[in-house]
């Protein structure tokens, strides 16, 4: 089944913007940052334009790359905590490029 042109600019978009918040979290103390610096940042580059980044959150703590250091957060309860993200040992070798996602364009 083929994708109409929106669905494959989005799926395109979604999967920059979980290789975005990957690169990010290598660049962080610890591969750690806040919610708030990397949607900031997000928005800054013109990648998305409201800082609601639960889903790409969502997907990437899914599959083990990201964890929350606060255990009572959630993908989508992140951004109004302001929680602290840091790259899981998955998550790393994703950055590194050890192990490959065709979700995640890193």
């Amino acid at each position: 089944m083929a994708m109409d042109e929106t669905t494959e600019i989005e799926v395109r978009q979604n999967k920059a913007i979980r290789g975005y918040i990957i690169r990010a979290l290598v660049k962080g103390y610890q591969n750690a940052l806040l919610i708030k610096q990397i949607t900031n940042a997000l928005v800054a580059d013109g990648i998305i334009y409201t800082p609601d980044i639960s889903k790409h959150l969502d997907y990437l703590k899914e599959a083990e790359y990201i964890t929350f250091t606060d255990k009572t957060v959630t993908a989508y309860t992140a951004y109004r905590r302001d929680a602290v993200i840091k790259l899981t040992k998955k998550g790393v070798d994703l950055a590194e490029g050890t192990i490959d996602d065709a979700g995640v364009d890193v």
